[in-house]
């Protein structure tokens, strides 16, 4: 894996704007030795079954989406009922923080993250920072290094889940917060960690940054994990301004640890 040279001086400088996915979380759980369940697998953990119309060689692939299932679950067994099976399928309740978390607290003054679980905030209180944990409504602060900032945009499962469609129209940003995120977009690198570009947990929060952008995403790096990506989705993002490079959470925090030591 070869890191983009734009990531390692924007890190260095404290330029770049980094966004956790809930593959993070799927890492720290493999290594506890529980199922590590990517966003495809569940969907279909919650019950997402393939739409039955018929998909013409023009379409995008019909992904699973865990938004549309959880919809579902949630008007069969409620939202104690969605919580309590999304804990089981992906909680962290005895799961220990990986060094991909004890990198990103102690290297990041602002992060975004879209995973449900709190290992960021483990990670953080184990390395001696306090962040400001800010959710989706809420005025995003300026970050340093004495008062670094956490921005949650899919909630917790401590503090409530902003997991579908409804979700997250109730609590899209506001005029004053998209300009916040536009300001912080154009002062900086963003990198994408913990996520791959064929599952709808990127899909989301890309379009969301674009939203708020109000135009097409500056040049952006996506660290993609768990293997390959195919001709189609890599086209696909490449076209849209993102570079991709094959990594892991762990393995892209390490390598950028490395690069970022003195010589």
């Amino acid at each position: 894996m070869n890191l983009p040279v734009e990531v390692i001086e924007a890190a260095a400088e404290g330029r770049c704007l980094l966004f956790v996915g809930s593959r993070f979380a799927a890492e720290a759980r493999a290594l506890a030795g529980l199922p590590a369940l990517d966003g495809r697998s569940l969907a279909r953990a919650l019950g997402w079954r393939r739409p039955t119309r018929f998909t013409g060689r023009n379409e995008a692939p019909v992904s699973p989406s865990v938004s549309a299932a959880a919809a579902q679950m949630l008007e069969e067994v409620g939202s104690a009922g969605l919580n309590a099976a999304l804990m089981g399928l992906v909680g962290t309740d005895g799961v220990s923080p990986t060094s991909a978390h004890a990198f990103v607290v102690q290297h990041f003054d602002m992060v975004f993250t879209t995973a449900f679980d709190g290992l960021l905030e483990q990670a953080a209180e184990s390395a001696g920072r306090k962040f400001t944990v800010v959710g989706r409504g809420e005025t995003i602060p300026d970050a340093s290094k004495d008062h670094p900032v956490l921005v949650r945009r899919r909630g917790s499962f401590e503090e409530g889940l902003v997991i579908t469609a409804a979700d997250r129209e109730k609590s899209r940003w506001a005029d004053d917060e998209r300009s916040r995120v536009r300001a912080l977009i154009r002062g900086s690198v963003v990198l994408f960690v913990g996520y791959r570009p064929d599952e709808e947990e990127f899909e989301q929060v890309f379009e969301e940054l674009r939203h708020a952008y109000r135009t097409d995403l500056p040049r952006c790096h996506l660290a993609v994990a768990q293997g390959r990506i195919d001709d189609y989705q890599w086209q696909r993002w490449v076209w849209r301004g993102l570079l991709l490079f094959t990594a892991d959470p762990i393995e892209c925090m390490a390598a950028l640890e490395t690069e970022m030591k003195p010589c």
